[in-house]
């Protein structure tokens, strides 16, 4: 885990590239202008207001003048540090699909800041147990980042077997779209049939559960083709198809454009 000023986290940026973290960000700005895009979404950058870069996501800042503020690294081993299994502070779950940003208003920022405060407190201290209590303020930190995000059923999440699977699903297909692209074999990972998990996705997201499956593994294709030097070739086998045809038409299917003319228009555009 690092705490850095945010100076020193774009020194090492270069400003026309775009990044792909291998480890979680939180960025903390007092005062900024300009935009981030994360992942082709463009957010403001605004005073007293907070970022979130999750794991492979594609991030880049764009007309970013003079900006203040604190940045964490942390990756999902440290998070885990002081492991447990409730479901609310794993990272593999609670993080998984965290608001990339929010603006708070005065009362929520003088809480969320002081629980700030305490982390780097921790943080330059060389005490007994620094590493334990540093991963139990990250996690309070971070808890306190999704109640005060527009995602707050992360954290009010019902009890709700229904939607319970429904996020199990989903986690599911983050963690298995290369190798797993059929509801069926879901399904048997989550002990239903495949037409009752259709059913209960299409009910929840308005869309099918292989909808869910195809959307993501086009968001991982767009990702390596607009971000990467990856062949087409290359790319199908990362994503796990058996030939370079099958992804074309896979993907073609999606787009309305085979993935090299979908990664030639973006890149001239």
């Amino acid at each position: 885990m690092l705490i850095i000023p945010y100076s020193s986290f774009r020194d090492k940026l270069n400003s026309d590239a775009r990044y792909k973290n291998k480890f979680y960000a939180v960025l903390l700005f007092k005062n900024a202008t300009g935009s981030l895009i994360i992942d082709d979404n463009e957010y403001e950058l605004r005073p007293q207001s907070f970022f979130f870069l999750n794991y492979d996501q594609i991030y880049y800042f764009k007309d970013q003048n003079p900006i203040e503020g604190e940045v964490i690294l942390f990756t999902k081993s440290f998070y885990n540090h002081v492991y447990t299994g409730n479901k609310m502070i794993k990272s593999d779950t609670a993080l998984h699909n965290v608001a990339p940003f929010i603006s708070l208003r005065s009362e929520n920022l003088a809480d969320l800041k002081c629980t700030f405060k305490e982390l780097c407190n921790e943080y330059r201290s060389h005490q007994l147990s620094r590493k334990e209590i540093l991963c139990l303020l990250l996690k309070v930190f971070m808890l306190k980042y999704i109640r005060n995000s527009a995602k707050k059923d992360l954290i009010e999440r019902s009890v709700d077997h229904k939607k319970k699977l429904v996020e199990d699903f989903k986690d599911l297909v983050d963690l298995h779209y290369k190798e797993l692209k059929t509801t069926s074999k879901y399904a048997e990972k989550l002990h239903l049939t495949p037409n009752y998990l259709n059913t209960l996705i299409k009910e929840t997201l308005d869309i099918t559960a292989g909808q869910v499956i195809k959307n993501r593994i086009i968001l991982e294709a767009e990702r390596l083709l607009l971000h990467t030097t990856l062949t087409i070739i290359e790319i199908s086998y990362e994503l796990g198809f058996s030939d370079n045809s099958h992804f074309g038409k896979y993907f073609r299917s999606a787009k309305g454009v085979s993935p090299n003319h979908f990664r030639i228009a973006q890149l001239q555009g």
